[in-house]
């Protein structure tokens, strides 16, 4: 987490300056600006040489660090200059490249040290606003962050690792407090991802990765702190910190290429979309992230064919909880998404020959949401050793939105909401106490079931058996070959029932 912190203060201030508003500010001003955020980020700002020359102040020679535990950064700028325009606006230029060091010790994880290098090709920023919070605007036609040298345990890895942005614009709002006010957006027209490492101690094996992304797009804003103790984030939360950040792309295409002596991998994929979402502030933490149109080719020495191919309609997964101690419940949640994934015939020849099976594309959907609340505090550590003897929080309620499995021409689907009794830890052995219902919807069991037996998959004596018990928990459906059941549960009795049959 410390080197995330240190990495997202140093690219907030140094790479991704941006937005415009129409006010007044000085060279002083933006420089004060920017001295002030680093500062609220933990970052020191130590210029070599500072002159003023007619409407431009210069800094030469800017000397940047940045110490949190287990981790020092370090870089220099060669010359930044802020030039008043006249009109309330200021230019800001800076040298093309530089380089940003950090330095790992610790007792708990392997030393280390990496150089990052840093590349802005036609940068051109405008900074604007007020001098307590200076907007910018920027543009540049590329911008790439490179791994020039990575050294672990004294031994320097043969690494390569960059990432360019081309076409890029942006805007970024810095208003340093208590808390850092943030409020950014970047555009990229193409995003190009490079990775590429040889295994160490002279071994042959190695791994290339390659992506390519287009239209991407990133926003963020929020509040922040700084914090060299976890412990405190709770407290940071209460106080007020917060961040939001979403992300968009189009068309994204990748090759991981992986060799070791007679062992071989590859995979090529694509997709036609994405998005990333994540928001964390006093009410919880949420995060979502999806892609649609995706289509993969993986080979190699391990896989039994030539090739496995897959499509996927939509990919994606998501989840809600409470992060603060409370008596009060939050909101929590989960969901995942593998809609109409399809294989090649090559796959469906290994396990159905004959065609005896439907070979319409599968999906998965669970959307489940509720109610919960943590009995201790998540960040402290000696509340985190405690979780395997005590109860860390409780459950108030479930809600089933969507459940939903269709393969191979079968299709269940279901919806349901519980709410449990924390009081009540007797009743169902350890459990809350759940009262709700359950309702499911089967379509197709009976033929899916008919053909896995005249494949030979499925034993004459175990499908019977499962339509024994569908005909105890289910009862006909609308339409050929449907099947419906209600599961109820009363928590105060500890009665089950399936469609008004007791079971328990």
């Amino acid at each position: 987490m410390t080197q995330r912190s240190a990495l997202c203060g140093t690219t907030a201030i140094f790479i991704a300056l941006a937005s415009t508003v129409q006010a007044d500010v000085t060279g002083a001003d933006v420089w004060n600006n920017w001295k002030a955020a680093a500062e609220s980020v933990g970052q020191s700002l130590t210029p070599g040489a500072q002159s003023q020359d007619g409407d431009t102040l210069t800094i030469t020679d800017l000397q940047i660090s940045m110490d949190v535990p287990d981790l020092t950064v370090s870089g220099a700028i060669a010359e930044i200059t802020f030039t008043d325009q006249g009109d309330g606006t200021v230019v800001v230029a800076m040298s093309p490249s530089y380089t940003m060091t950090m330095e790992s010790e610790s007792d708990d994880a392997e030393d280390g040290s990496v150089e990052i290098s840093v590349v802005q090709d036609g940068m051109s920023m405008i900074a604007s606003g007020d001098p307590a919070a200076v907007t910018y605007d920027y543009m540049a036609n590329s911008m790439a962050i490179s791994v020039e040298n990575l050294i672990v345990e004294d031994e320097t890895l043969d690494l390569t690792a960059e990432i360019i942005l081309s076409d890029v614009s942006g805007k970024y709002l810095v208003a340093a407090g208590e808390m850092t006010e943030i409020d950014s957006g970047l555009t990229a027209g193409t995003v190009d991802v490079v990775f590429a490492m040889k295994e160490p101690d002279g071994g042959s094996g190695s791994v290339n990765v390659s992506a390519k992304v287009a239209d991407f797009v990133v926003t963020a804003e929020g509040a922040l702190m700084m914090m060299n103790d976890p412990e405190l984030m709770a407290k940071a939360l209460a106080d007020g910190m917060n961040t939001t950040t979403k992300m968009t792309h189009g068309a994204m295409t990748y090759d991981v290429d992986f060799v070791d002596g007679s062992d071989a991998f590859k995979m090529v994929g694509s997709a036609t979309g994405g998005s990333f979402d994540l928001a964390m502030d006093a009410d919880g933490l949420g995060y979502a992230a999806a892609n649609t149109g995706v289509d993969i080719k993986m080979s190699g020495s391990e896989i039994p064919l030539p090739e496995i191919a897959l499509g996927i309609g939509e990919i994606g997964f998501s989840f809600l909880m409470p992060l603060t101690q409370s008596d009060a419940p939050g909101d929590f949640g989960m969901g995942f998404v593998l809609a109409d994934l399809s294989v090649s015939d090559m796959i469906w020849g290994m396990v159905d020959a004959g065609g005896q099976l439907p070979h319409d594309p599968a999906t998965l959907i669970i959307d489940l949401s509720g109610k919960a609340n943590w009995l201790i505090d998540i960040f402290d550590p000696e509340a985190q050793a405690k979780m395997d003897m005590e109860i860390p929080g409780e459950l108030h309620a479930l809600d089933i939105n969507e459940v939903k499995l269709a393969v191979a021409g079968a299709e269940l689907t279901g919806t349901g909401a519980f709410t449990f009794n924390m009081d009540d830890l007797a009743t169902f052995n350890g459990m809350p106490a759940p009262t709700g219902k359950l309702d499911l919807n089967l379509t197709g069991g009976n033929g899916l079931m008919d053909n896995l037996v005249a494949m030979g998959l499925l034993p004459q004596d175990q499908a019977m058996g499962a339509r024994m018990m569908m005909g105890l928990f289910a009862t006909p459906g609308e339409g050929e070959d449907s099947l419906m059941s209600t599961i109820e549960v009363d928590g105060a009795t500890g009665a089950i029932s399936a469609n008004g049959q007791r079971l328990q």
